[in-house]
C-alpha cells in the first residue's frame, strides 16, 4: 500500500525541483501553461513522456534528461490518481485545404496564423487581454513529435476542462470529418524532428560596441538628447559600481544612460508583463585607461529568444533597430 504514496512523493520532489517555477506551487502556470489534473487527464502518458524528453523547442520549456523511473513518477504526481487515456496511433487521415479552411475559420484567431500560438506565453496575471492563458504554438515540432492524432482529435471535439479550449463539437457542431480534416492539416505541419539535437541561436552579438569620437561627459549628453528625439524618456543617469558590499564605489568612467519608451512598454506588457524587466532600456557609456570612449548597447533579442513568439520578438526586434538608430544619430 505505501508503494503509491511513496512513488507520488518521489514525483512531487522532481514537480518542486525541475517544474515549479514555471508552471506554479499549485500548477495554476505561470511562464508554461497551467498543468491541473483536469487538464493532464486529456494527455496520454505517451504524450506527457515525450513533451517532458523533447520539451518545446524554441521555447520556454527545455527538454529534461529524467530517467524513465523519474518521468514515471512525475506523471503519477500530474495525474493525481486520474487514470491516463489511451489513444490509438493510427494517423488520421484528413483533407488538409478542408482542414485549412476551418483553422482559418475556428482557430486562427487563437492561434495564430501560422500555429505558432497567442500572445505572450503561458498564464497571463497582471495587464488586461483578450484570454486568461496564452494559446500554445500547434506548429511547434516538440508538440507534434509528442501528440497522438487521436488525443488532438478528442481535444478539438470535447475541449478541455478550466481553460478556453471549448468543444467545437458542441459549439459549432463539428463533423467528425471536419474533425479529421483540421487535425490533418494541423499533422502536415510536422517535419523530420530529433530531439536530443535541438538548438536554437541567433546570428547576432549579445551586445552592439560603438565607438565615440567624442570625450565621456559630451557623449552622455548626446545620447541623452538623441534618446529625447527618439521620444525615449530619460531617466538619471547611473554610475556602474565597483567593489564590494559597504565598499562599493560608482565608476564615474562607466555610466549607464537610461531612457524608456511608453509605447514599447505597453506593447511588452501587453504581451507579457514579464517582459517589464528589461525596462528601462540602457546604454553604457565606459571610457578606458587610454581615454577611449565606447557605448555599449544589450542585444534583447538573446534574452526573449527562448519564448519563440513571434509578436515578441518583433517587438522587442523593432526596440533594439531603433536604440541602434539612436546611438548612432548621437555619434554622428
Amino acid at each position: 500500500m505505501l508503494l503509491p504514496l511513496l512513488s507520488l512523493a518521489g514525483g512531487e520532489k522532481i514537480y518542486s525541483e525541475f517544474c515549479e517555477n514555471c508552471h506554479g506551487f499549485s500548477r495554476q502556470g505561470s511562464l508554461g501553461l497551467p498543468l491541473y489534473s483536469s487538464i493532464i487527464a486529456n494527455y496520454s502518458d505517451r504524450y506527457l513522456q515525450r513533451t517532458i524528453k523533447s520539451g518545446r523547442p524554441g521555447r520556454i520549456m527545455p527538454k529534461f534528461n529524467f530517467s524513465d523511473a523519474q518521468i514515471v513518477k512525475l506523471i503519477k504526481f500530474l495525474r493525481a490518481g486520474i487514470k491516463a487515456p489511451k489513444y490509438d496511433t493510427t494517423p488520421i487521415k484528413g483533407n488538409i485545404k478542408a482542414g485549412h479552411y476551418t483553422y482559418e475559420k475556428y482557430c486562427q484567431r487563437c492561434h495564430g496564423v501560422d500555429l505558432k500560438g497567442g500572445q505572450g506565453i503561458g498564464k497571463n496575471f497582471s495587464w488586461k487581454k483578450d484570454r486568461k492563458i496564452s494559446p500554445p504554438s500547434l506548429a511547434n515540432q516538440g508538440f507534434l513529435y509528442s501528440a497522438e492524432d487521436q488525443m488532438i482529435k478528442h481535444i478539438i471535439v470535447n475541449g478541455i476542462k478550466d481553460t478556453e479550449m471549448i468543444s467545437f463539437t458542441k459549439a459549432f457542431n463539428f463533423t467528425e470529418q471536419t474533425v479529421d480534416d483540421l487535425v490533418g492539416f494541423i499533422r502536415s505541419h510536422e517535419r523530420p524532428f530529433d530531439y536530443k539535437h535541438v538548438t536554437k541561436q541567433i546570428d547576432e552579438p549579445m551586445s552592439f560596441v560603438y565607438t565615440s569620437p567624442y570625450k565621456l561627459e559630451e557623449t552622455i549628453n548626446r545620447l541623452q538628447e538623441s534618446a529625447a528625439a527618439y521620444n525615449f524618456r530619460v531617466y538619471p543617469n547611473r554610475a556602474l559600481l565597483q567593489g564590494l558590499g559597504e565598499f562599493e564605489i560608482g565608476d564615474e568612467k562607466q555610466v549607464v544612460v537610461r531612457f524608456c519608451n511608453f509605447r514599447n512598454m505597453q506593447a511588452f506588457l501587453k504581451l507579457d508583463p514579464r517582459l517589464g524587466v528589461m525596462l528601462p532600456c540602457r546604454a553604457t557609456v565606459i571610457e578606458d585607461e587610454q581615454g577611449k570612449v565606447s557605448i555599449v548597447l544589450e542585444n534583447y533579442k538573446h534574452a526573449v529568444a527562448r519564448f519563440n513568439n513571434e509578436q515578441i520578438s518583433q517587438s522587442v526586434g523593432d526596440l533594439v533597430e531603433e536604440m541602434q538608430e539612436m546611438v548612432k544619430e548621437a555619434l554622428w
